[in-house]
């Protein structure tokens, strides 16, 4: 019996492994957004297995990968995802708190992040932000030109581009803020998949609360409120991208509070017996596409100070 479960380990990992090569060159040449659940099935085979045999995974992965894409790809695969793979691997097998396993493998993901901007930097000799500046400047100059195409006048072209550059300039600016907000959605999602599999497979993790339970702590309003009276106070002070750094926090806050307004309508939606799907849909609409951004960061301000659903007395 033992034989057999070593082979059936053996041919399980295998298998991850060469799903896991197309699984990666599809999303690079396709569909970037994929490569967001790479680490999943390496931590499902870390917590299943040994923390070993991810490691050697991810590195056969991000070698075969960048034998057959290139080199560059398989670095970034290596160095952006193994540290969130152990991160949460370790995490799991020593049975600790969601919210821990969430928070420090999104600092993880976040540090990997800023290290791959520095080697990146090495490697080219231009920072990330030149680079995005210069793609910004050739496609406002691609559009400009469509617009010139369509007739627009050479005042309406100049307004164009203007607004244009303002819009890839503030990009930019907030690249900050959009880096940990897609480093804490790479540990939510990998997290939740490998935890799915894990119980499927007879592996019980600690419990990842619902999203429409989601709430920010309770001291979220006090701190918010010293942060931008410290920053008020500050402005006068000669300090670096001090305006760009206000920005940052300013976008992050509106991003949590979002969150947790989609979390509130999630929950009533629930308690409505809406049908999983349907909420689904209504929550990617709400998130993605009618832009009411403004009014769901409301909703979850309002929440943080009023606590409507509760979530302390209810449960589901």
């Amino acid at each position: 019996m033992d034989d057999d479960n070593f082979k059936d380990d053996i041919l399980e990992t295998v298998g991850i492994i060469g799903f896991m090569v197309v699984y990666a060159l599809l999303a690079i040449h396709s569909f970037p957004l994929l490569l967001f659940l790479f680490p999943a099935p390496f931590i499902y085979i870390g917590v299943k297995k040994d923390l070993k045999i991810a490691i050697g995974g991810i590195t056969i992965v991000s070698l075969l990968v960048g034998l057959m894409a290139d080199t560059y790809s398989g670095i970034v695969l290596f160095e952006l995802f193994m540290p969130l793979s152990l991160v949460i691997i370790y995490e799991i097998t020593n049975r600790k708190k969601s919210t821990e396993v969430l928070l420090y493998s999104t600092v993880v993901f976040f540090i990997s992040c800023l290290l791959l901007y520095g080697l990146i930097q090495d490697i080219t000799g231009a920072s990330i932000i030149t680079q995005m500046e210069e793609s910004f400047r050739e496609i406002v100059n691609v559009q400009v030109e469509m617009f010139r195409e369509s007739g627009l006048t050479n005042y309406e072209l100049s307004r164009t581009r203007d607004q244009l550059k303002n819009t890839y300039s503030y990009i930019v600016s907030i690249l900050p803020a959009i880096l940990i907000i897609l480093s804490m959605f790479a540990s939510y999602i990998n997290y939740y998949a490998s935890a799915i599999a894990l119980r499927r497979s007879g592996i019980g993790i600690a419990s990842i609360p619902n999203f429409s339970r989601f709430k920010l702590p309770s001291t979220i309003i006090p701190g918010i409120v010293v942060i931008f009276v410290a920053l008020s106070l500050a402005k006068g002070l000669d300090i670096p991208k001090f305006d760009a750094i206000v920005l940052n926090i300013i976008v992050f806050t509106w991003f949590i509070f979002s969150v947790q307004g989609l979390s509130v309508i999630d929950y009533f939606m629930i308690n409505r017996k809406f049908k999983t799907i349907i909420r689904i849909i209504i929550i990617i609409l709400i998130a993605f596409i009618i832009p009411v951004g403004s009014i769901l960061s409301l909703i979850g301000f309002i929440d943080a100070i009023f606590d409507f659903r509760k979530l302390n007395k209810n449960k589901f």
